[in-house]
């Protein structure tokens, strides 16, 4: 794989190797602002926060090379003629599940591929045309993927909520009493 993001693997937070970041008060308000609208200058969340731009512009660098940021515009599927969102569970031969992921990732309508636990091996979020693509995609595309045991997909039909909206930054983050951080991790910024 090159460099770009495009063509990097998405984990999940919490999934990283680096751990996790603590953050502040100003973190927060960062992180809200950002949310809102991913493109308004380091100059404007500085006026809005009361901090120097320097100073922003580290603190958001710090949150994106930790991962709890990450910089991209998210397409809507549906106006650019892709109005069929289907999410699908497959169960997959054992000691394929990788080279299946893979697979499913290469596939240009296939959005979102996770490696699940529970009664399905991975889980793809996939965005069609019509429902004769969708179809095609079920009954053509993933049977053309050798290792796929069995499927069962779920036609959404309007979506509440979506991740990018989610508060996170306003969620409280509480360890067990008996958990404690690695060694490396001194909340701050992760390992190198």
């Amino acid at each position: 794989m090159d460099g770009h993001p495009e063509t990097q693997p998405y984990v999940r937070l919490g999934s990283l190797p680096r751990g996790t970041i603590e953050l502040d008060d100003l973190d927060r308000r960062i992180m809200k602002l950002l949310r809102h609208d991913g493109r308004l200058s380091y100059a404007h969340i500085a006026r809005t926060v009361s901090l120097s731009e320097p100073t922003v512009r580290k603190r958001i660098d710090r949150l994106v090379n930790a991962g709890a940021i990450i910089n991209a515009a998210r397409i809507n599927p549906a106006p650019i003629g892709f109005p069929i969102d289907a999410m699908i569970g497959l169960k997959v031969v054992r000691g394929r599940v990788k080279e299946v992921g893979r697979k499913l990732a290469e596939m240009e309508n296939v959005a979102y591929v996770a490696y699940v636990a529970g009664s399905f091996d991975i889980i793809i979020e996939a965005f069609l045309p019509h429902t004769e693509g969708l179809f095609k995609f079920l009954n053509e595309d993933l049977d053309r993927i050798d290792g796929i045991a069995s499927t069962e997909t779920w036609n959404v039909l309007r979506t509440e909520k979506f991740f990018y909206n989610w508060e996170g930054e306003d969620v409280g983050l509480d360890l067990p009493p008996d958990e404690t951080r690695p060694e490396w991790d001194d909340g701050r910024s992760p390992r190198p």
